[in-house]
């Protein structure tokens, strides 16, 4: 029998909808935060270019938002997000009913998804899973319907284009799912297919739009005019993210690991107790739904859960596997509303009371929701605003500041130009990305031009230039910590002056040196501060004598209790102008072995071989140094590893020419697939 949503149902969705907007407009962050945050933020705020594919309908729908009369405006586009998946669990309420389960299981199956980790945590920030979730479950319930309602068709075709102007990676993912659900419409789809075609295209208008918008001059774009087919399509199809997709380091085992992952997240996101109805609710789905809707409830699951891993080549490491775990939120929604139905067939074969359901219903829901609400409730998580506002107050005036990316250029930029904090400053981004105001186009300039453009433009500035998360090598620097700036007083980049702030000093020990986070990205970001810091720090050091005063000794002494911190540790002292011991370096190396997390990024595990190998290297130790420097170029085969220039001055020392030509081999083909 078609479910056909009476007025009381529709109710009930809306008060599950008011339900969840009300939990997420609580718990979400009242500031900036890190992820794409900050990024969605200002496109929305200036109606500008996102990252690639551009995302033009959160985009569109995220400045509606930002016209708000409350709260700041990140916040305000922290509700938009709080929006879609309010609407989401409505729709996860009408998608349980289709499926035929009784009203309290399609509560459960709703607020299950709801409350969840990962979309909770997606409903809180500007992010774009939310919307790419709701636009699924819709289909899902238009689809279930369209056997008997072939009218419901060129709906769906509408929608499923503007589902793929929002994550089109996702949603295609999802089209075999469909085939099976709409086979025996299969006659009726090939007889209107040109209509239906017509009106995917239309649902796709919005790329039209953000093409057209790119024309103008926009304080936030990502690669700035797009205006050849080559430059559109090299934007739709996220090619500039292919070594991030597909790193050159990844293998099968972090397939694996990546499945184990994903496996045992499916036990964190419902509680377990969850998970084992879900399991129930799989097991009986082909006897109450049939073969097709079963199969199409599977191949849903299955597709952004193990088909995704299997396309996709992450490297798995603590980070990564932080940006992957929202990728299967359509296959929770999925395990969602297996749970509803696995809920609803125990109710009735074991005869349950109303009461009793509604207990046991109710018992669920609020094991579910303590275990979300332990990573979720972030309405005074405020790490990213604090670290931004501690740089902005930190800038020398009048300065001309270069950013990186999410974690220092987007939150700075966040205050920069929507709060109005530091308007003396001018920012940029050193790749020609995001903002509008770019020194060269990046889809137009060879990096070599790129970087003379950049070069020169420093030359000719007289107000001080500095760098966020990274150094300018073309001179002496100012190393501040939380920025460098440029000395032009010298040409040498070796030459480096240390001095941190008291300011920043206290935003180490309050914010950085013992953090102890959920949040996958503030842990990372906070690990890169405290190796930075620890570099910063040693690399100032005295020959053989602790630093002269307590305190940066106690900071010497908690860097190094932390892998990246004993990193940076030893990093510093092997660059340290008035020398090193051999044994103190080594010691350090051999606290961060120690130290070594399993799931730490393969870079920085690299970051390890390589700070050996030159120890080694300056201890005449050739042939450890070769094999430490092979070692770290292998873990993180970039053209940009610092385990390069050494490594080919060891085989020209040795004279080892075949070894040196191979090595310019692999560094050539590593160009030639980026």
């Amino acid at each position: 029998m078609i479910f056909r949503p009476v007025r009381s149902d529709w109710l009930q969705a809306g008060a599950v909808a008011l339900a969840m907007f009300a939990l997420y407009a609580a718990t979400a962050p009242r500031s900036v935060g890190l992820e794409d945050d900050a990024l969605f933020v200002l496109s929305s705020y200036y109606l500008g270019i996102e990252h690639p594919p551009g995302y033009p309908i959160f985009t569109l729908v995220g400045h509606l938002f930002t016209g708000l009369p409350f709260g700041s405006v990140a916040y305000r586009v922290h509700l938009a997000s709080a929006f879609f998946g309010a609407l989401t669990c409505a729709a996860a309420w009408l998608c349980a009913r289709s499926l035929g389960v009784g009203r309290l299981a399609a509560h459960l199956a709703a607020f299950a998804l709801g409350v969840s980790p990962v979309f909770w945590s997606q409903s809180i920030i500007a992010e774009v899973y939310t919307l790419n979730t709701l636009f699924l479950l819709v289909l899902v319930v238009l689809g279930l319907r369209a056997e008997r309602e072939p009218r419901l068709l060129p709906w769906m075709a509408f929608i499923f284009g503007l589902s793929l102007a929002n994550h089109y990676p996702l949603m295609l993912l999802a089209a075999p799912a469909f085939a099976v659900l709409l086979w025996p419409l299969r006659e009726e789809i090939l007889r209107r297919i040109g209509l239906l075609l017509v009106l995917v295209i239309v649902g796709l208008a919005p790329y039209a739009w953000l093409i057209h918008r790119s024309w103008k001059a926009l304080p936030i774009s990502f690669y700035g005019e797009l205006e050849t087919l080559t430059e559109i399509w090299y934007f739709l199809s996220r090619s500039g993210y292919a070594a991030v997709d597909h790193s050159l380091t990844a293998g099968f085992l972090d397939k694996l690991r990546y499945l184990t992952f994903v496996a045992s997240q499916l036990f964190v996101q419902f509680a377990l107790v969850g998970t084992a109805l879900a399991a129930v609710g799989f097991a009986v789905q082909w006897q109450v739904l049939g073969r097709r809707i079963g199969a199409f409830l599977t191949i849903s699951f299955l597709m952004p859960s193990l088909v995704l891993v299997l396309l996709l080549g992450f490297d798995y490491d603590t980070f990564r596997k932080h940006i992957f775990h929202v990728y299967p939120l359509p296959a929770y929604a999925v395990v969602a509303l297996w749970l509803g139905l696995g809920f609803d067939w125990l109710v009735q074969r074991h005869a349950l009371g109303r009461r009793q359901a509604l207990a046991a219903a109710a018992g669920l829901v609020a094991l579910m929701l303590a275990v979300g609400a332990h990573h979720n409730l972030r309405s005074g998580h405020d790490w990213a605003a604090r670290y931004a506002q501690t740089v902005l107050k930190l800038l020398p005036k009048d300065a001309v500041v270069f950013g990186q990316g999410d974690g220092d250029l987007m939150p700075i930029a966040y205050f920069h130009m929507v709060e109005n904090w530091r308007p003396d400053i001018t920012l940029y981004q050193a790749k020609g990305l995001i903002l509008g105001n770019r020194l060269f186009h990046p889809l137009r300039t060879a990096e070599k031009t790129a970087n003379e453009a950049l070069s020169e433009f420093i030359k000719k500035q007289a107000d001080p230039v500095v760098f966020t998360l990274d150094a300018y090598g073309g001179n002496a620097r100012r190393d501040r910590w939380l920025y460098t700036e440029v000395d032009k007083s010298s040409t040498d980049p070796r030459q480096i002056t240390v001095d941190v702030a008291e300011e920043a000093l206290r935003f180490f020990e309050e914010s950085v040196a013992q953090q102890s986070t959920s949040n996958a990205w503030i842990a990372y970001f906070q690990s890169e501060l405290r190796r930075r810091y620890a570099l910063v720090l040693s690399h100032s050091l005295a020959q053989g004598k602790p630093p002269d005063d307590a305190r940066s000794r106690r900071h010497l002494e908690l860097l190094g209790q932390d892998f990246y911190g004993a990193l940076g540790i030893a990093e510093g002292l092997l660059g340290n102008k008035a020398g090193f011991s051999a044994q103190a370096v080594a010691t350090h190396l051999d606290q961060a072995r120690t130290l070594l997390p399993s799931d730490a990024p393969k870079q920085h595990v690299a970051g390890y071989f390589q700070l050996r190998g030159l120890l080694r290297a300056n201890t005449q130790d050739r042939p450890g140094a070769i094999r430490d420097l092979e070692t770290a170029f292998s873990l993180w085969p970039a053209a940009e590893s610092g385990a390069l220039e050494p490594l080919e001055q060891l085989y020209r020392e040795a004279g080892d020419d075949a070894a040196l030509r191979e090595l310019q081999e692999r560094v050539t083909r590593i160009k030639q697939r980026r």
